[in-house]
């Protein structure tokens, strides 16, 4: 391919953002009670078809790993798909310029990030393949024609974009929250506009007029800048010089500047500014979230510590799940496992069960030497689905260069599990059964000396097992 995306390593200053939305819409709410109550309420569609029971039940289900197990594996976090559009009097105003899948675990207090770059090439049941940023305006014909999310009808329709993403990701979407970016411009300028440090020189020729007509050349020297709402949105928007990820880390940036900027004194206590702000939000920002899941989210993101919440992309580098195509003389990112296994355990190496992630299971994968290559191909597996797999004393395996924890002086002809946790691993073993297949023995046994907690024997029939 001639054109490459840059892999963008996440700022771990930039995660906690989704949750200052959520905490700063509830402390509007209270601090304008019925009024800004009556505001909200514009921002609220029909309430999601498919909600995360971990927020639509009674009291805290997380709190109860009985209630929990009950679950199907997506259902036992929250996942929010934030997008963000353009907006009137910007070209493709109603493409969803950006997509990040926000992943919460409340019962472990922790929270996974995933970014979704808009040239994902993805097929879409009854209307074929599109790019993702497509998907929303296809069953929303008033959102499709103004491309904004002002005055858009009450019955706004997430049920297509929801069930696009998570079908390719592997995990329910229980909601969506779209924001037009002209709400950041607006705010912006209401608090005064937002300091931000520019990495690198920025200039772009073909930046669109405020006519959309034609071009006006955009520059922004490295360094130090004050930036008002029109610089800033120029700023988060600028992509014809830079790649997709380049801008939203631009986007970031100016969201975590916005943020300490309403933070500051002078705006928190200002009604006039509180409720200028909160008119723009009721404006600019759809959701299905109902206000009820939004005070429940609020509460458990209170609760997540920065260091506590994973930032992840979906991208074509190396170590990636994409590569970048083109189709019908389009530039498209597609799965480079057509099956989409390898996004589904991505996936899931990151939004963790939260059962599994309690237990930290500490796991050993070991065999005979001849079964290197399977075992070599279970810890990358395992390890992608975030099993804890610890060391033994192993040997090298000069042919893949890799540290395996085969035992030379024995021979396994049959693969079974070890269970040395006496019972205390109940999530774990439940997924390695399912991973494995019925067909794996499970030897239960009391050894306390151990320094894991569950022993995977790969053996001659290993292959055997898994095609069953």
């Amino acid at each position: 391919m001639e054109e490459s995306l840059e892999y963008i390593k996440p700022n771990k200053s930039r995660k906690y953002i989704i949750f200052f939305i959520f905490i700063f819409l509830l402390a509007c709410v209270l601090f304008f009670g019925f009024r800004a109550y009556g505001l909200t309420k514009k921002m609220i569609v029909s309430k999601s078809s498919n909600a995360s029971p971990l927020l639509s039940g009674d009291g805290d289900i997380w709190n109860n790993n009985a209630a929990i197990s009950k679950l199907e594996y997506g259902d036992r976090r929250i996942n929010v798909l934030l997008m963000g559009i353009g907006g009137d009097n910007h070209p493709g105003g109603n493409l969803t310029d950006t997509m990040q899948v926000i992943s919460i675990d409340p019962k472990n207090k922790e929270a996974a990030m995933l970014s979704v770059p808009r040239d994902l090439y993805v097929k879409v049941k009854n209307y074929g393949g599109t790019k993702i940023n497509a998907v929303l305006s296809l069953n929303n014909s008033d959102y499709a024609s103004t491309g904004s999310a002002k005055n858009i009808n009450k019955e706004m329709d997430f049920s297509l974009v929801k069930s696009t993403v998570g079908d390719f990701l592997g995990v329910p979407i229980h909601y969506c929250v779209l924001v037009n970016f002209d709400a950041f411009k607006k705010i912006i300028d209401i608090v005064g506009g937002v300091d931000v440090n520019v990495k690198e020189d920025l200039y772009d020729p073909l930046y669109p007029d405020k006519y959309v007509a034609g071009y006006e050349a955009f520059y922004l020297k490295k360094g130090e800048h004050h930036l008002d709402g029109e610089m800033a949105l120029k700023y988060a928007r600028s992509r014809e010089t830079t790649s997709d990820f380049d801008r939203a880390r631009r986007q970031q940036e100016i969201i975590i500047a916005l943020k300490e900027k309403v933070k500051q004194r002078e705006n928190l206590v200002s009604p006039t500014k509180i409720s200028q702000i909160l008119s723009v939000l009721a404006d600019n920002i759809k959701t299905d979230l109902q206000l009820s899941e939004i005070n429940g989210l609020v509460q458990i993101g209170k609760q997540i510590s920065s260091s506590k919440i994973q930032n992840k992309v979906l991208d074509d580098s190396a170590d990636g799940v994409l590569y970048a195509d083109k189709y019908e003389e389009m530039y498209v990112l597609v799965p480079k496992d057509s099956t989409l296994k390898e996004v589904h355990s991505f996936i899931r190496q990151y939004f963790k069960d939260p059962l599994f992630a309690e237990e930290k299971a500490k796991v050993l994968v070991s065999g005979s030497v001849k079964n290197v290559y399977k075992e070599n191909a279970v810890i990358k597996e395992l390890s992608g689905l975030g099993y804890n797999l610890v060391s033994s004393p192993s040997i090298s395996d000069t042919t893949t260069n890799t540290q395996t924890n085969s035992t030379e002086d024995k021979k396994y002809p049959k693969s079974f599990i070890y269970d040395y946790s006496n019972g205390s691993k109940p999530a774990t073993m439940d997924y390695l059964k399912a991973y494995f297949g019925k067909d794996m023995p499970v030897i239960v046994l009391n050894e306390k000396d151990k320094n894991y907690d569950i022993e995977i024997i790969i053996g001659d029939d290993y292959q055997s097992i898994v095609n069953k």
